[in-house]
């Protein structure tokens, strides 16, 4: 019966306490978690060479938007309204630099005037070479990131 308590007390002992250990380090990785100036945007090589932050992350976002419009193949597609609006695409940057859409917002004049511009997008983005992934320099590892493009669409 001693043996019974001992035990029963032993494991109320050790739950609680790992409960307070396990908080702690949760506190501990959200704070290694806010982005610093220090931490590395996703790059490409052709946007390495610069040295500041801010023109690597605008290289970067130009060369994604450049990619993507050269990929949509649109010489196909016969537009019978003007178009002049934005598209909007969420790119997630996965930590082994692949890129894939996360969530995009696509105004209905253009689904209506390009019925398969989302299959055109999608694969546009699957044609995005691999990139050099975000980096925690505090931690050394890549981590997943995410931006937001717009992509201007116009027609006449």
């Amino acid at each position: 019966m001693n043996i019974a308590k001992i035990i029963l007390i032993s494991l109320i002992l050790v739950t609680s306490c790992k409960s307070k250990l396990d908080n702690k380090l949760t506190d501990t990785i959200d704070e290694k978690i806010t982005w610093s100036e220090l931490d590395e945007f996703p790059s490409v090589k052709e946007c390495n060479s610069l040295n500041d932050s801010n023109l690597i992350r605008e290289c970067f976002e130009s060369f994604l938007s450049d990619h993507l419009l050269e990929k949509i193949d649109l010489s196909n597609v016969i537009i019978k309204n003007p178009i002049n609006d934005t598209v909007t695409i969420s790119l997630l940057i996965n930590n082994s630099g692949k890129v894939t859409i996360s969530k995009k917002n696509i105004p209905e004049n253009i689904i209506l005037n390009i019925p398969n511009f989302e299959i055109l997008l999608d694969n546009s983005v699957d044609l995005l070479p691999i990139v050099l992934p975000a980096t925690k320099t505090n931690l050394g590892v890549s981590v997943n990131s995410k931006f937001d493009l717009p992509i201007i669409i116009r027609s006449k």
